[in-house]
């Protein structure tokens, strides 16, 4: 269709010196047809007609010739150039009709370079005579001459079809074709008019050429310099065109002012779906992405010139920050791992308010900003700290040496960067880790959290489920990062009853283990899948029974839940277990032991929701590697009057649950008690179903009866009771949720009526310029759609949801009812010390 903006997409040639090109670059123009004019035929299509009297010899237009993909004995519009190929040509030229014999023909084409041409008078032509080409090879094309038009619809109003008067065609910057503008021309003000010859092409093979028609079957070339707007690949694009179809004409108006001289441009909407512009389309996304960026670095740049002074109220953002530094500072420190003997970089440093303290500890630090004064500050503050190397740098540019750095430390940085800069730093500082190294970073989310006055404000407030997404995807020479722990600060919920302040400890670590690797599989920990899990079993619940087995537990867990007890919950999953003994139990204190990062970020999101004296007794831990390792609950002996493992051993292997049962042992307090339910083999051959499903799972399921034995070996065991109709009543309700909040009945959504949304879009607008409300309605409308296709999308994903939910929990229902899948409660009790 039109000129591509970059020559190195499709090889085009810079011109030459001395080249046709180059010489008619010379004149200062390219298209020259204002001694023609169109007129309407009376076959309803378009003629070439002369403005005035043309004498022999005299040159009637200059141009320039698309060269297209199209065998010339298919078409007798298209014109011979350079031995087989054939070509379209630009002004009027493709509306000339032809003869192959000279002397029925006034005007014959002379090429002047590789892709220019001049049109010559064979003969005088008198005003308002059609011109016709001679071209000799019709007739071995097998075409007879192309019939003169018998009447002229439009005598008298020859700029009416045809207006590039404000415009010409020249040598562009990147070696091909541009529109440029002769004059000043105002937004909404017409730019140019012209009309279309339909032609034989495939618009998905060739470029040149206009879709004209909705069902995209159709293809035509524009009159004029049409053909040669380049495409703005970043958004600027100053033209737009109107397409009237059933007319076979078109307009092109300003978007903006344009000055005298600017290259004219285009949005090609056709970009998005035909395969001749795909490498164009990635040159048009990539350069998108990087203006965005641009765009949004720019901004953070500005808001940081708003707030360089080098003091630590600017810094924090807060008027009382000197008062809230007194209790956050040593929060954050008691959070990180040892720096002693350590390299330490740290990021976005600011001032040196963490600075100088870890440079009295650690090896070496590094500490990065990109503001001037910060830097100057922070080498001021902390100029006894030899250690210590301040360097000002933009992070998203920052090289480093890899795994030079043990621990990675940033307080406040992440919302400063876009979700692309956020996604490739995560992957860079993992590579600068050494193996086993930490990252440990702190960031406002959900909304801001100082008081000072901003006067824009471009900051990044996210989720810290999108932070743990960002870093659960890194990946850098087979390693990965492992959450080792988050949790909001507590000295600002304490301080300004703020507690969307969080940080977060991050390891790396080598290629993910096997338990790992399957919440990888089966993605069931995903915050997408922790709702769905909610929309069947209640709000915090990713386990069979919801707030009913909750109290079977409370009712089993007396008399060890007086106040003051402290429990223990491992494998809490989403906390529904936690708050609800706390909210039951007043004067309790339980803790939550997770297994699943995302899972972990899921419950730390949550928390500003917890009402405040429950959020005090309910505490979250990760245990990343399910407690087993020496370092993973790890607490004092004779702690914990209650441990709860709820639906949680089924994922353990036989070595590891008894690893698990040992650990409690010495956390109980004598007489304090176990609470277990499980998953457990129904018998010893399971059905091929069954076997299946469990292998896709991973579970790991111990008869009844090996499950006593191993509790027995520390436990006295006073309860082995089998649940298994109760898990079959609760699979059916399960199944009846599944039909309420994710079946059919809510796939439904209003219809859409769009037509009628872009009347009343054209309503409202009424009174604008007709350009501007053109524009404004197909923004408005392309929202509309997209919102439309985000509603349909999600209807997708909730059938998907629904044929898994009910697979699944018919599954495990008939496996109950057969047999192969028993649910027990058991309960052990912890003797005295001497036991």
């Amino acid at each position: 269709m039109l000129q591509l903006h970059r020559a190195t997409v499709f090889g085009r040639p810079r011109p030459r010196a001395g080249s046709g090109l180059g010489r008619l670059c010379q004149r200062g123009y390219l298209v020259d047809c204002s001694k023609i004019y169109l007129d309407r035929s009376s076959s309803g299509g378009f003629v070439s007609r002369a403005r005035a009297k043309i004498r022999r010899g005299e040159t009637l237009e200059l141009g320039v010739v698309r060269l297209l993909p199209v065998e010339g004995s298919r078409c007798p519009l298209v014109l011979p150039w350079s031995g087989s190929r054939w070509a379209s040509g630009s002004g009027c030229l493709q509306f000339y009709h032809a003869t192959s014999q000279p002397e029925e023909a006034s005007a014959k084409v002379v090429p002047t370079g590789e892709e220019q041409f001049v049109v010559i008078a064979l003969r005088d032509i008198e005003p308002h005579e059609e011109l016709v080409r001679l071209d000799e090879t019709l007739h071995s094309r097998g075409f007879a001459a192309q019939p003169s038009a018998q009447v002229s619809n439009g005598a008298g109003e020859e700029s009416r079809w045809i207006d590039c008067s404000k415009v010409e065609a020249r040598p562009d910057a990147w070696g091909g074709v541009g529109v440029y503008a002769t004059q000043r021309i105002s937004s909404g003000e017409l730019v140019e008019r012209g009309v279309v010859q339909p032609l034989p092409v495939d618009g998905n093979i060739c470029q040149y050429v206009f879709t004209w028609s909705e069902d995209r079957s159709v293809w035509a070339t524009g009159s004029g310099c049409s053909v040669f707007y380049n495409a703005s690949l970043d958004g600027s694009e100053n033209t737009s065109m109107t397409r009237h179809l059933e007319d076979e004409t078109f307009e092109i108006f300003a978007l903006r002012d344009i000055e005298k001289g600017e290259e004219l441009t285009h949005l090609y909407k056709s970009i998005e779906w035909r395969s001749c512009f795909r490498e164009l389309k990635a040159i048009r996304d990539d350069a998108l992405q990087r203006k965005t960026l641009d765009n949004e670095r720019a901004e953070f740049t500005e808001y940081w010139a708003d707030h360089s002074s080098p003091t630590i109220e600017t810094m924090m953002l807060d008027t009382d920050a000197a008062s809230i530094d007194k209790l956050e500072r040593p929060e954050i420190l008691s959070q990180i791992p040892s720096v002693a003997g350590k390299d330490v970089l740290e990021l976005g440093a600011g001032i040196g308010r963490f600075s100088g303290l870890l440079a009295r500890k650690a090896r070496r630090v590094v500490a990065v900003d990109f503001v001037a004064a910060a830097c100057a500050e922070n080498r001021h503050a902390n100029a006894e700290q030899k250690n210590l190397e301040v360097i000002q740098a933009d992070v998203t540019a920052l090289q480093l040496e890899p795994t030079s750095f043990d621990l990675v430390f940033s307080n406040w940085l992440f919302m400063y960067l876009t979700d692309e800069e956020c996604r490739e730093l995560a992957a860079k500082l993992l590579g600068w880790l050494r193996p086993g190294g930490h990252l440990f970073f702190r960031e406002s989310c959900f909304h801001a959290s100082g008081n000072a006055a901003r006067r824009f404000n471009p900051t990044k407030y996210r989720t810290p489920e999108q932070y743990s997404q960002f870093f659960s995807d890194a990946l850098a020479d087979g390693f990965r990062y492992q959450l080792s722990g988050t949790n909001f600060v507590e000295s600002y919920a304490k301080l300004k009853g703020n507690m969307h302040q969080y940080w977060f400890r991050w390891q790396k670590v080598s290629p993910a283990n096997k338990r790992h690797l399957m919440m990888l599989q089966t993605g069931q920990y995903a915050p997408a899948k922790i709702l769905r899990y909610e929309k069947i079993y209640g709000r915090g619940y990713i386990y069979t029974g919801g707030d009913e087995i909750s109290q079977k537990l409370v009712d089993l867990g007396q008399p060890n839940l007086q106040p003051g007890a402290s429990v223990l919950d491992v494998g809490c999953g989403a906390g529904g277990t936690a708050y609800y003994l706390a909210s039951h139990c007043p004067g309790i204190f339980v803790h939550g032991a997770n297994w699943s990062s995302e899972m972990a970020s899921f419950n730390a999101g949550r928390l500003p929701q917890v009402p405040s004296e429950l959020r005090a007794r309910v505490s979250f831990e990760l245990t990343p590697e399910c407690g087993v390792p020496e370092n993973e609950l790890r607490y004092p002996p004779n702690i914990f009057d209650l441990v709860v493992i709820r639906e949680t051993f089924m994922y353990l292997e036989p070595e590891d649950k008894a690893v698990i049962l040992r650990k409690v042992k010495k956390m109980l307090r004598p007489g304090g008690r176990v609470l277990i339910i499980d998953y457990c083999r129904g018998r010893p051959a399971l059905s091929q179903t069954f076997q299946s499903h469990i292998r896709r799972w991973h579970y790991d399921c111990s008869s009844p009866a090996e499950l006593e034995e191993l509790l027995a070996h520390h436990f006295e065991v006073s309860l082995a009771e089998d649940h298994t109709q109760d898990f079959i009543k609760y699979m059916e309700e399960g199944l009846a949720r599944i039909e309420e909040n994710l079946g059919p009945s809510t796939w439904k959504v209003g219809q859409m009526d769009l037509d009628n949304s872009q009347e009343k879009i054209q309503d409202a607008l009424k009174g604008l310029p007709e350009e501007v409300q053109k524009e404004a309605s197909e923004a408005a409308m392309e929202k509309l759609k997209l919102y439309k296709a985000s509603i349909e999308s999600d209807i997708e994903i909730q059938k998907e949801d629904y044929h898994w939910a009910k697979d699944t929990w018919s599954l495990e229902r008939q496996a109950a009812m057969d047999g192969d899948l028993k649910w027990y409660i058991f309960v052990g009790k912890k003797g005295d010390l001497s036991s």
